[in-house]
């Protein structure tokens, strides 16, 4: 029961340091687009993430397919995240490498913040909700690309 009561206090930590850095996640720019994503992780210091969803962009919606690496984090989970796009010219802008910060935390239900960025300059906030037993505060790169 202590290692459950733990990884909660664990949890609850990571995601206080989430709220407090969101608004240096905050951009200058207009938004152009909006993305949501849902899938599943697992990990073990290095894992994989995987899942889908659509990107709403100038009054379209594209499907977007994702996969990623991270390292920092052990666990199990799935998620569902949506943000805010940044820097989108054009829909296939969203294809790329996105170089992430995520700092999450799930015992049960838990939550987290993504900043991202890929080689177009296109950048990605989101915020998220997981299931499952997890816990990530590191880099990672996840790849983003229309279906």
């Amino acid at each position: 029961m202590n290692t459950l009561a733990n990884i909660r206090r664990m949890a609850t930590v990571i995601v206080a340091a989430c709220a407090m850095a969101a608004p240096a996640f905050a951009q200058d720019a207009p938004v152009d687009g909006h993305l949501h994503l849902t899938g599943g992780s697992v990990a073990f210091l290095a894992g994989v993430s995987w899942g889908h969803g659509r990107l709403e962009f100038n009054s379209h919606s594209y499907r977007v397919k994702v996969r990623g690496l991270k390292v920092g984090s052990i666990g199990v989970a799935s998620y569902s995240a949506s943000g805010d796009v940044f820097h989108l010219r054009h829909a296939r802008d969203i294809d790329g490498t996105y170089g992430t910060a995520t700092a999450s935390g799930t015992a049960g239900v838990g939550a987290g913040v993504i900043r991202m960025q890929n080689g177009k300059g296109v950048v990605i906030n989101m915020t998220m909700d997981t299931a499952g037993l997890q816990a990530t505060l590191a880099p990672g790169g996840l790849e983003i690309e229309l279906e």
